[in-house]
Order: structure tokens, then C-alpha cells, then sequence
């Protein structure tokens, strides 16, 4: 049967395993390095989105669609993780993991998410997400003019950046133009703009660890304040000078978080 989720392995297979999730629109190429660096200790899982790849091949194989229900989705990834892993999700990739990681926890070790909240759009009691009028302003460029739309999330990510040129010419080289997947892009905001993970968050019966940005344009890291007494098993880290993505902007602060985050919860 076809696999639904292009995933990567690195390093040992014999080591304790982390399996990674990358965010909307951003191939898991964009974690590589990351990856890489972690592997040094663990044998390391990364997956896609459906739909999203930079591997041409790949998605001309594809003859499945892209499913962003968020139970099916769960299920699929679950299908192609290490059967004990530590999930690490950034962005829309945090939000699926702290749901997989809530209701499905015999199969996860632990949660660690990067630049992730429980929701991204403002609710009732939820002030710190996004105006769902700019959601939807954002969904409609994006399905009007897909590349167009990228190029703008790609500016977005970066904004607030110590280096934001430079950070903002390395997500470029990694957007996936010439496999770029419409029904992808449009399936994952739909899901960005439906899933509020609230609930999951708070009944999280494994260790969690949140990293967020303080210079995030995106997802604050304000919305630890809401958090911050959720979950007696949860840790949160604000990295003060990041933007939306800690992993590219201060790799070894992240692995240093993650690897005596993992060590203090080894059982």
C-alpha cells in the first residue's frame, strides 16, 4: 500500500528514537540539520505533511490525495513513527503531535513542540492567536496565488529574525515551487484554522516540553502565560531572540533543551 507520509531515518536505529514533524507548507528538508545534530544520540524519524515534498518523484508516485482530517491524519502518522518515540512537531506539525501525544499516549515517549500553541487562531478565552479576518485573508491569497502565498509565509516566519535577510533566503531555497501541492496547502490551513488542541494539552499524561520564540510573529510566546499551569507534566522555554523557527536560529540551544529534557524523563 502506498504510505500517505514521506518520512527520512538518521543515525542508529538501535538508539532510543525521535520522530519529527515538520510544519504547513515547509518541507521536512527545512529540519535536516537538525536533525542531522540529533542524530548524534538518537536514531531520528522526519516526516512530511502529506502533500508537501521536495522530491518530484515522489509526488508523481503519489496517487493518494492529501487527507488533513485530523484523526486520519493522527493515523497516519502514527502508521509510519517509531512504535516508542519521542514526538517533537514544529508549527502545525506541534499542534497534530500534542494531539496525537493526548489521545493516543501508549505510542509516544514524550512532546516536545517548536514555535507550536494549542491554537493558532484567537478564541473565547484565547487571545493570543491570530484574527481569524487575517487567517482568512491569508487562506485566500494563498488559494488565489499559491507561490505568492509562500513567499509571504516565508516573510512572515522570518519576521523579527536576529538576521532576517539571510534567514529569510535559506526557508526560500527550501519552499517546494516545483512540486507544489494546492490541495495540500488549502487542506493544511484548513486544519491550522479548525484545530484547537486546548483540551489535549491540559490531559497530556506524558512528559512536554514547549520551545517558542520571543520574536515569533507568528505564534506568540505569550501564550504561555495562558498555559502555564495546564499540565503539571509540562515545561516551556522561551527562546528570547528566535523567531518561528528556533531549530534553524539557535540549533544548539534547542538541542541542549531537548537532550537534558529526554535524559531528566528517562524512565
Amino acid at each position: 500500500m502506498r504510505a500517505r507520509i514521506e518520512t527520512e531515518a538518521f543515525g542508529n536505529s538501535s538508539n532510543q528514537a525521535i520522530f519529527m514533524v515538520s510544519g504547513w507548507a515547509m518541507p521536512k528538508d527545512v529540519m535536516h540539520a537538525f536533525a542531522l545534530r540529533l542524530s548524534q544520540r538518537f536514531y531520528v524519524v522526519l516526516a512530511n505533511l502529506p502533500g508537501i515534498s521536495l522530491d518530484e518523484q515522489w509526488i508523481s508516485r503519489s496517487r493518494i490525495g492529501p487527507n488533513y482530517d485530523i484523526d486520519a491524519l493522527s493515523e497516519q502518522l502514527i502508521e509510519v513513527a517509531p512504535k516508542e518515540a519521542w514526538w517533537i512537531g514544529w508549527s502545525l506539525g506541534g499542534m497534530v503531535s500534542a494531539y496525537v501525544a493526548a489521545r493516543r499516549s501508549s505510542q509516544v515517549l514524550g512532546l516536545i513542540t517548536l514555535a507550536a500553541s494549542p491554537s493558532f487562531i484567537k478564541r473565547e478565552e484565547w487571545s493570543h492567536g491570530m484574527a481569524i479576518e487575517d487567517f482568512d485573508a491569508f487562506a485566500e491569497f494563498v488559494e488565489q496565488s499559491p507561490e505568492q502565498g509562500l513567499q509571504k509565509f516565508v516573510m512572515l516566519q522570518a519576521k523579527g529574525a536576529k538576521n532576517e535577510r539571510a534567514l529569510v533566503k535559506q526557508l526560500q531555497s527550501f519552499l517546494p515551487m516545483k512540486t507544489l501541492n494546492r490541495v495540500a496547502l488549502i487542506g493544511g490551513l484548513r486544519l491550522l484554522k479548525s484545530l484547537d488542541v486546548r483540551r489535549e494539552w491540559s490531559l497530556l499524561d506524558v512528559p512536554n516540553l514547549h520551545l517558542l520564540g520571543g520574536k515569533d510573529a507568528l505564534v506568540s510566546s505569550k501564550t504561555l502565560e495562558q498555559q502555564a499551569d495546564v499540565n503539571p507534566l509540562q515545561q516551556c522555554v522561551v527562546l528570547s531572540n528566535c523567531a518561528h523557527q528556533p531549530f534553524l536560529e539557535e540549533e544548539e540551544a534547542c538541542v541542549r533543551h531537548i537532550e537534558n529534557f529526554i535524559d531528566a524523563n528517562n524512565t
